[in-house]
């Protein structure tokens, strides 16, 4: 985790989607999304009916984002590039 934060859904599905350029197997997903094994599932359920990730079963069984899934991951990467730009109202003097 970034910073001692939780993460968001929004970004927890877009750095999975991330992870998935080249396809990867479940055990490396677990890993680089920093999820636990039932989180994993309940997310890749999710970006999968919704169209961004593919399963792949041959050669072997994986997963890999879809053009609908790089567009995802890009207007998540825009929205937290703006909301950075935000000065929250409790540091305003």
């Amino acid at each position: 985790m970034r910073n001692g934060k939780r993460r968001d859904t929004l970004t927890i599905l877009s750095e999975l989607l991330d992870n998935m350029k080249e396809p990867k197997r479940l055990t490396h997903l677990l890993y680089a999304s920093n999820l636990s094994y039932a989180q994993l599932s309940k997310y890749l359920k999710m970006v999968t009916e919704m169209g961004l990730a593919q399963e792949k079963k041959k050669p072997f069984h994986s997963y890999f984002i879809t053009n609908d899934g790089k567009f995802f991951v890009e207007m998540v990467n825009k929205r937290q590039e703006k909301t950075s730009l935000i000065i929250p109202l409790n540091q305003i003097k």
